[in-house]
């Protein structure tokens, strides 16, 4: 059984997509395990410089939901997050 995946989206400058997918193309893979590969280094690097990563647990799932009273106050923000983002982003792009 696959183990659940998030899906990350990044939005980025048309020339540096280009530079992107030369480069992986040139290494043989595809732009996404070029993404995975040097993000993967990044995070080995910054933890073994000492950035240590957040715990996954209840610890991390408390202060998630203790951030999220903070922020909203208990209000329970109506809707589908993801919609709401879209549109947010709509709104930007036609006031450009």
């Amino acid at each position: 059984m696959n183990a659940k995946r998030s899906r990350f989206t990044l939005d980025l400058d048309p020339m540096f997509q280009r530079r992107l997918k030369v480069i992986a193309a040139l290494r043989g893979i595809t732009m996404r395990q070029y993404c995975l590969a040097a993000v993967e280094r990044e995070l080995a690097e910054d933890e073994a410089q000492g950035v240590k990563s957040l715990p996954f647990g209840e610890e991390a799932l408390n202060r998630l939901v203790s951030l999220q009273a903070e922020v909203f106050g208990g209000v329970r923000v109506p809707g589908d997050s993801a919609k709401l983002i879209r549109e947010a982003r709509e709104v930007r792009s036609r006031a450009q």
